[in-house]
């Protein structure tokens, strides 16, 4: 992770805060980030993700897969084969990456505009192994996530977006993963896009 503390410090000192949002407004914001994509009705992507353990025993390894959106706010990954490890891991349930869902799932404490993004940060309403959640987001969408837990550990996800008919979409993630067990960084890239948008399918 690139010096997070100095990174969060010039963060501090250039933001201009918004004043603290609640619930409702801050549900407002996340529907107006991701107006551009309003009139999609689903899209499936292929999926390439390398793989890389920092901690021992320091393997590395790529696996393929695809993901798929369907409106609302249905996002899922499925891989198509995985390490024996990480049996159990082929299908993921990803709709927290899709900030309309955020007000349902977390208490929202402060909205706050650095630049041309917008920072949220967030808790768990249900009490558990989260201690906090951090999201960036532009008029793109999202564009970085952080959990961090009770236990120490930390997820930073970041995001790069591509335009495919004129709908901001991941071009690439890198997911730097942080626990007490281990430390696993992900590169994934997104192409083959097919797109179904309101009146029209891609």
């Amino acid at each position: 992770m690139r010096s997070a503390l100095l990174c969060g410090l010039a963060l501090v000192a250039s933001t201009t805060l918004l004043a603290e949002a609640p619930a409702e407004d801050a549900a407002r914001t996340f529907a107006a980030t991701g107006a551009r994509t309003a009139a999609v009705r689903s899209y499936t992507s292929a999926l390439h993700v390398d793989f890389a353990l920092r901690s021992f025993p320091y393997l590395s390894f790529h696996v393929k897969g695809q993901t798929a959106f369907a409106r609302p706010d249905l996002y899922s990954v499925h891989f198509d084969h995985v390490p024996g490890f990480a049996h159990g891991f082929e299908n993921i349930k990803a709709d927290p990456l899709e900030p309309q869902t955020w007000p349902e799932h977390y208490d929202i404490h402060s909205v706050t505009r650095v630049g041309d993004r917008t920072m949220v940060e967030m808790t768990d309403k249900v009490a558990g192994n989260v201690k906090g959640v951090h999201a960036e987001l532009d008029a793109n969408g999202l564009r970085r996530i952080v959990w961090t837990y009770t236990n120490g550990g930390v997820i930073d996800v970041a995001i790069v977006p591509t335009l495919i008919d004129g709908v901001p979409v991941p071009q690439t993630e890198d997911a730097d993963i942080k626990l007490p067990a281990y430390h696993v960084h992900a590169h994934a890239t997104f192409d083959d896009y097919k797109i179904v948008q309101d009146g029209s399918a891609h």
